[in-house]
């Protein structure tokens, strides 16, 4: 069942859909100052998220009339879209109907995928700011939104989170060039073609010891 937000103030009750028309709300006319993390936390006094059924209830008991701030369209304009629909295939979910699953509730990556996947850019930043994780922001949408995703995985399953890479040491790195040479002429290994180049020297005398069967 949809969720709706009832704002009390010294004008009576308005009931909006989201957090975000809610700051507005609050805003515009009850001079609040407040933040979408605070309403979706419940800490705001005066707002309520409720189930829609329960608003009328909510109303009838403060004895004022419900006001609706989500109706702004005119009778004209209502008219003009009544027979919009929206594109197929596409269901985009609206903060209102989002409760933002705590750690250890999904059960693996790919059940995060699936609930995360139809969410909004705006969405999903929310979502990061009531965990508490924070990304290195990025001014394309789909490398911030990556970077968003990867922080709320690293949070939700820490053994996903990407490891620090570390090179692996060559085995032929406590050796110096000198000491390969040397290697090579004490059992005759002949070596080739280094051309005066250091790099190439070192490159051909541990091959030619491999191939030699000198080292490994």
């Amino acid at each position: 069942m949809a969720k709706k937000f009832v704002i009390k103030l010294v004008s009576g009750i308005k009931v909006v859909d989201t957090a975000k028309e809610a700051v507005e709300v609050l805003g515009k006319e009850g001079g609040q100052s407040v933040t979408q993390k605070a309403i979706l936390a419940g800490t705001v006094e005066n707002v309520q998220l409720v189930d829609e059924s329960e608003v009328e209830a909510i109303v009838a008991a403060e004895g004022t009339n419900e006001v609706h701030t989500d109706d702004a369209s005119t009778d004209k304009g209502t008219e003009d879209n009544k027979d919009a629909k929206p594109a197929e295939g596409t269901s985009e979910p609206t903060s209102d109907d989002i409760e933002y699953p705590e750690v250890g509730a999904f059960k693996d990556v790919k059940a995060m995928k699936k609930f995360y996947k139809p969410l909004t850019d705006a969405q999903i930043q929310e979502w990061c700011e009531l965990e508490g994780v924070t990304w290195k922001p990025n001014e394309h949408a789909s490398i911030n939104r990556m970077r968003m995703i990867m922080a709320l995985k690293a949070k939700h399953f820490p053994d996903t989170a990407p490891k620090a890479s570390s090179k692996t040491k060559s085995k032929y790195a406590d050796y110096t060039t000198e000491q390969l040479v040397e290697l090579a002429l004490q059992h005759d290994v002949e070596v080739t073609g280094d051309n005066g180049d250091l790099r190439i020297l070192r490159m051909k005398t541990i091959m030619a010891l491999r191939e030699a069967g000198v080292i490994a």
